[in-house]
C-alpha cells in the first residue's frame, strides 16, 4: 500500500506540476504577445495620430507668427482676433473635398498672456454653448501658461459637445513677439479623438481599445456597458501595474495602459487596450486533456507496476519479519528461502548466515558457562577480563568432603559421579546467590571467589555467610540424600594475582597468592561441619558474626604459626542479606 500510495502521489503531481507549468507558460506566452501586440497599436496610434496632426501643428505655427495676430492679441481684440483665425484656418474648420480623411476641427481658443481665455466672439470658434469659463478652457488656460520651453503641447480633453463628453485632440501653440521674445499668449485647437478603433487585428475583429481620460473611458469598440467598471479598474491599477485581468462577456481578457501626456501639463491620459484570452485558454484546454490523457495512462501503468513490484518486495520481507520474530523468541532453526539475487535475496542470505553466527555462538556460550562459571564466562564474552594478571583484594573459599576417599572406595564410578554432581550442585547455588563465583572444581573439592572477578565492597563478609550457608544445605540435604556428607571449609582474604592462566592453547581464569594457600590449608585443618577463616577475614566481619579463635595453626608453606577463628554462628538478619 505504502509503495501504491508513493506512485499514486508522484504521478498526481508530476501531472499537477506539468498543468501548472503549461498553464504558466501559455498565459505568459499569450500575455507576451499581448504585450508586444499593444505596443505594436500604440506605435502605430501614436505614428497615425503625428501623420493626423502635421497639417494642423504647421497652421497653427505660421498663424501664430502673423503679424496681424500679434496685433490683436496684444490689443486684447477678442472679436478680430477670432476672426483672423477663423479666416486663417479654415481649411482646418472644413477640410477640403480633396482631402476626405482629414478631420474637421472642433473649437478654437485664445488665451492672453496672464492665462485667461478670450471668450469666441466668433461661432467659428466652436463649443459655444457650454457655460464660460468651462472646466476644459480651464485646463486650456493651464497647459497655456505652463508650456516651459514647448512652442507647442498636443493632448486630451474632453469638452462637452451635445451635452456630453467628446474626447478632443488638442494642440496649443505658444504666440510669442519675435522682435521682442515677449510671451503674448496661446492658441489651442482641438480635433476629435481616435481612439485607434478603427483598425482591426489579424482576425478581422476590431481592436477592443480607447483613451482613458479623468476617470472616464473614450472608446467606440469596448461595450458600453462595461466602459465605466473598466474604467473604474484601470483607474485603480494605473498607479503601479501595467496590465491586468478583465471579464468581457465571460472571456478573460488582458488590460494593458500606457501613458499618453507624460511629461506635458494636460491631464493624464491613457491608451488602453483589450485583448481577449479565449485562445488562450481553448489551447490549455487542449494541453491539459492532453496531460491529463498520458497522466491517467501512466498512473494505470504506475499501479500495474507498483502490485508486481509491492507483492516481489513484501512477501520477502514479511518471511524475514516472521524469522525475526522467531529468533526474539529464541528459535535460531529458523531460515527464511532466497528467492532472488537483488538486495532482497542478498537480504535473506545474510539473515541466514547471522541467525547461523547467532546459533553456533549460543553453542560456544553454552559450553562455556559449562566449563567456566557463568559470572566468569560472561565477564570473558564482554571482553572486561583482563588477559593476563591483576592483583585484586578477594575471600578464597575452600570446601572439601571428608573421608572422601574412604566414602568412595567400594563405589561404582557412575556413583561416585552423581553423588559429585548432587553435592556440587547444591553448594554451586549458595555461592552463586551470596554473589560470589565458582573458580573450579577440584576431585571432591570446590574453590570459590568473592571478589574476582567483580567485587561487592564487602567480599569477606558474604564468603562467610556462603560458607556458613553451605554447611546448612549439605546438613539439610544428608537428612534426604542417600549419602551423608560432611565437609570443612576455609576462608581466607587478602591480595592475590586473579587472570586468564593457562598455556597458549587453553586459559582459565583462577587466583594465585599466599591467601589461597592459606585457604585451602584452613580447609585442610577444619573439621567436619567446621568453618574456619583467618585473621583478616574475621577483621573485615561484622558483629553479628560469633567467631572463636583456636590455638595458632603450624601450617605447611608459612614459616609462623597462622591465627585461625572458628565461625560458631552467623545471625539470621546477616544471613539472609
Amino acid at each position: 500500500m505504502k509503495l501504491l500510495l508513493a506512485m499514486l502521489v508522484v504521478v498526481v503531481s508530476v501531472t499537477g506540476a506539468t498543468l501548472l507549468v503549461i498553464q504558466q507558460s501559455v498565459e505568459r506566452a499569450y500575455a507576451r504577445v499581448f504585450e508586444e501586440r499593444f505596443e505594436s497599436d500604440v506605435s502605430f496610434f501614436s505614428v497615425l495620430r503625428a501623420a493626423r496632426l502635421a497639417v494642423a501643428r504647421s497652421r497653427c505655427l505660421d498663424l501664430a507668427g502673423s503679424v496681424r495676430l500679434l496685433a490683436a492679441i496684444d490689443e486684447r481684440d477678442a472679436a478680430l482676433l477670432y476672426r483672423i483665425a477663423a479666416d486663417e484656418l479654415r481649411n482646418l474648420l472644413r477640410p477640403p473635398a480633396e482631402a476626405p480623411d482629414r478631420r474637421a476641427a472642433t473649437f478654437f481658443r485664445f488665451v492672453d498672456a496672464a492665462g485667461v481665455v478670450l471668450p469666441p466672439a466668433d461661432e467659428r470658434a466652436g463649443v459655444v454653448d457650454a457655460p464660460h469659463p468651462a472646466r476644459w478652457e480651464e485646463q486650456v488656460a493651464h497647459v497655456a501658461t505652463r508650456l516651459g520651453g514647448d512652442v507647442q503641447q498636443v493632448g486630451w480633453l474632453a469638452p462637452e459637445v451635445g451635452g456630453a463628453p467628446v474626447l478632443q485632440e488638442v494642440v496649443v501653440t505658444r504666440i510669442v513677439d519675435r522682435a521682442t521674445g515677449r510671451r503674448l499668449g496661446a492658441l489651442a485647437i482641438g480635433f476629435p479623438a481616435d481612439d485607434s478603433g478603427d483598425r482591426a487585428t489579424d482576425g478581422g475583429r476590431p481592436i477592443l481599445g480607447g483613451i482613458w481620460l479623468e476617470g472616464r473611458l473614450h472608446s467606440r469598440t469596448i461595450p458600453a456597458e462595461i466602459q465605466p467598471a473598466l474604467a473604474r479598474t484601470v483607474g485603480e491599477e494605473i498607479a503601479g501595474v501595467r496590465d491586468v485581468a478583465f471579464a468581457v462577456e465571460g472571456v478573460r481578457h488582458r488590460v494593458f495602459e500606457r501613458a499618453l501626456t507624460a511629461g506635458s501639463a494636460f491631464p493624464p491620459a491613457y491608451q488602453v487596450g483589450l485583448y481577449s484570452m479565449a485562445d488562450a485558454h481553448a489551447r490549455q484546454r487542449d494541453l491539459r486533456r492532453a496531460v491529463l490523457g498520458f497522466g491517467a495512462a501512466g498512473l494505470v501503468v504506475a499501479l500495474v507496476l507498483s502490485v508486481v513490484m509491492s507483492r516481489g518486495l513484501a512477501v520477502p520481507i514479511r518471511e524475514l519479519v516472521a524469522a525475526a520474530g522467531e529468533v526474539g523468541r529464541g528459535n535460531l532453526a529458523v531460515a527464511v528461502p532466497v528467492r532472488s539475487h537483488d538486495e532482497i535475496g542478498r537480504l535473506a542470505a545474510s539473515f541466514n548466515d547471522m541467525v547461523g553466527g547467532l546459533a553456533l555462538k549460543e553453542r560456544y556460550r553454552s559450553v562455556l558457562d559449562l566449563v567456566a562459571d557463568k559470572e566468569v564466562a560472561r565477564e570473558l564474552v564482554e571482553g572486561r577480563l583482563a588477559l593476563g594478571g591483576e592483583l585484586r583484594e578477594v575471600s578464597v573459599v575452600f570446601c572439601d568432603i571428608r573421608g572422601f576417599t574412604t566414602l568412595t572406595e567400594h563405589m561404582a564410578p557412575a556413583d561416585v559421579i552423581e553423588l559429585l554432581n548432587e553435592h556440587m550442585s547444591v553448594l554451586t547455588r549458595v555461592v552463586h546467590a551470596a554473589g560470589g563465583v565458582v573458580d573450579k572444581f577440584v576431585g571432591d573439592s570446590l574453590i570459590a571467589l568473592f571478589g574476582a572477578p567483580r567485587t561487592t565492597g564487602r567480599d569477606a563478609e558474604h564468603a562467610v555467610r556462603a560458607a556458613w550457608r553451605m554447611i546448612a544445605e549439605r546438613e539439610a540435604l544428608n537428612r534426604v540424600s542417600r549419602h551423608r556428607l560432611e565437609i570443612g571449609i576455609g576462608i581466607a582474604s587478602g591480595t592475590v594475582v586473579a587472570g586468564c592462566m593457562g598455556s597458549a592453547d587453553r586459559l582459565d581464569y583462577t587466583v594465585l597468592g599466599a591467601r589461597v594457600n592459606l585457604a585451602a590449608r584452613l580447609c585442610a585443618q577444619a573439621a567436619g561441619m567446621e568453618l574456619l577463616v583467618d585473621e583478616e577475614t574475621r577483621r573485615q566481619l561484622e558483629d553479628d558474626v560469633r567467631l572463636e579463635p583456636v590455638p595458632p595453626l603450624v601450617l605447611k608453606g608459612f614459616s609462623t604459626p597462622v591465627a585461625a577463628y572458628r565461625v560458631l554462628w552467623v545471625g539470621a538478619a546477616a544471613a539472609s542479606s
